[in-house]
């Protein structure tokens, strides 16, 4: 194991024993055994809560709830006028729709649901999730990790504070930070998922990073 690797894990580690399993603050996400709703939940909050918090796209994901449209079938089908109603609260209401809808209506239509899809092998469907309207790196990550149970490593604002903060690298840009972190850790999905959940209720404290579950 190399110095960089023990660091890294290391953090994953201390973080572990401080908080304990995430799965308490992050019922849905961190799950062992996802439902296939918690799944589609995961993948529209995924993309409700880019460059927003959380609290806002929870939000959100109520509104969609209560008007019985909390699925990928029934939201490839909404219009966009009555979705932007819907999601305001998290922001970019005149793109995150169109989001949502596109890449429901790709995965209702060329796979019959999430299901099939999480069978597709992870570098396909990265790319597959890169190509579709507004889903960068980040998003297609998320995604893939905490949706499809996929070993994707998350790269986001939080993580790089954290490599700042323990000088882990030099660089900042996202592919080199992601081969970082699964090169330094073993290539597990559940270790992905808890450790990136834990970077994030350790910097922003467990009451703020707690979510509902659904």
């Amino acid at each position: 194991m190399t110095i960089s690797q023990n660091r890294i894990y290391n953090l994953y580690q201390n973080l572990y024993k401080k908080y304990g399993r995430p799965d308490k603050y992050w019922p849905d996400w961190c799950s062992k055994n996802k439902t296939l709703r918690q799944r589609e939940i995961i993948l529209i909050g995924a993309i409700l809560t880019q460059r927003t918090s959380w609290h806002n796209a929870e939000m959100a994901l109520r509104n969609l709830e209560k008007s019985r449209l909390l699925s990928l079938t029934k939201l490839a089908k909404v219009r966009e006028s009555a979705l932007i109603k819907l999601v305001r609260v998290a922001g970019f209401y005149t793109t995150k729709p169109k989001r949502i809808i596109q890449l429901s209506k790709f995965l209702v239509n060329n796979y019959g649901g999430l299901n099939s899809f999480l069978k597709e092998n992870q570098s396909l469907s990265r790319g597959k999730l890169l190509s579709s309207y507004g889903i960068g790196p980040e998003t297609a990550d998320a995604i893939l990790l905490y949706a499809c149970n996929k070993p994707s490593f998350v790269i986001d604002e939080y993580t790089k504070r954290l490599v700042k903060k323990h000088r882990l690298a030099k660089r900042f840009d996202y592919d080199f930070l992601k081969h970082l972190f699964e090169k330094n850790l073993p290539k597990s999905c559940k270790i992905y998922q808890d450790f990136h959940a834990l970077i994030i209720i350790d910097q922003r404290g467990p009451e703020k990073s707690t979510m509902a579950k659904f």
